[in-house]
């Protein structure tokens, strides 16, 4: 247990730190977020295609083989990764990384209420309360309790909340293809497809930026410290926790994202943007925790006796 939390706390600042580094080259590097995450998902693409070949041979890829998977799989791709990924990027891009990373995470409420649609079921009731948590968390972190005022940029409003929505798609779009493919089968043809996605819709110019040796250093972390790295030692660790649990520590991240973001740029939070983000993350932790079990009602001794003659 003690192992797969150090994993996913591992993996988690590294995640963390990742956002960071993306808007440290931002600021003053001179990448915009189509260079870096079209770089990013078809290098880890390729990576990740070599390793499956090495692997599956003339079986590798072929989770796209099949026709019936090739929605599922788009939506995953185009959907998931690529809006969660180029979303969170820009979002940060014009705000900062711990903002950014607690607006992503509001994707859970989408997962649930898309969830409880399919099913035709209504969310479970604790669902109500720590929406309105969340979302008074995001109003108070947005204007600092003024509505007049907006503190945070709405254009990183708009595409952070796109990653939250890419963030749902990531979450729900392969769970019949995971059932029959290993992760690593799913997530190395659609980040490649979604990084030549990208690349196409937005023709990024790669020698704008300053590559010298720390905006190299800064890309190659974020293909190896912020993907390859805490993806393996995630999966490592909830194998140890528990797939609940493991959502629980992965929390966390938010909570590194802005210690780092203190400590590196010495960004500063006011009190009531520090109240909003301890809203969004407890109504995020509330809805992670398992529901308790209610104890099975006990039959009358009577009427056990009689069963057990």
């Amino acid at each position: 247990m003690l192992k797969g939390m150090l994993l996913i706390f591992l993996s988690t600042f590294m995640w963390a730190l990742n956002g960071n580094v993306g808007a440290y080259i931002f600021q003053y590097k001179g990448f915009t977020p189509d260079v870096l995450v079209a770089v990013r998902l078809i290098i880890v693409g390729i990576v990740l295609f070599i390793n499956d070949l090495y692997h599956s041979g003339r079986y590798a890829f072929r989770v796209v083989r099949k026709r019936e998977n090739i929605p599922a799989f788009l939506l995953y791709s185009i959907g998931g990764i690529l809006c969660m990924q180029y979303g969170y990027f820009t979002a940060i891009s014009y705000s900062n990384a711990p903002t950014t990373t607690l607006i992503q995470y509001t994707g859970m409420f989408f997962v649930i209420f898309v969830v409880a649609i399919k099913e035709r079921t209504w969310p479970k009731p604790i669902v109500y309360p720590t929406l309105a948590l969340c979302s008074l968390g995001l109003f108070l972190m947005v204007t600092g309790g003024d509505p007049s005022n907006l503190k945070v940029n709405s254009q990183a409003i708009i595409w952070g909340l796109i990653s939250a929505v890419g963030f749902m798609n990531f979450n729900l779009a392969p769970t019949g293809l995971s059932k029959t493919y290993r992760s690593m089968e799913i997530i190395g043809p659609s980040m490649l497809l979604g990084g030549i996605v990208l690349t196409l819709l937005t023709r990024p110019d790669f020698t704008a930026p300053t590559w010298d040796a720390t905006a190299t250093l800064c890309v190659l972390y974020t293909i190896i410290g912020g993907t390859l790295i805490p993806f393996w030692t995630f999966l490592e660790g909830a194998r140890y926790t528990g797939a609940q649990k493991s959502s629980i520590f992965a929390l966390s991240e938010a909570v590194f994202s802005t210690i780092v973001a203190m400590v590196l740029y010495h960004l500063t939070f006011k009190t009531t943007d520090l109240v909003g983000m301890l809203m969004i993350f407890g109504s995020v932790l509330l809805l992670s925790l398992p529901e308790k079990k209610k104890p099975k009602k006990q039959k009358p001794l009577r009427e056990r006796v009689r069963e057990e003659d």
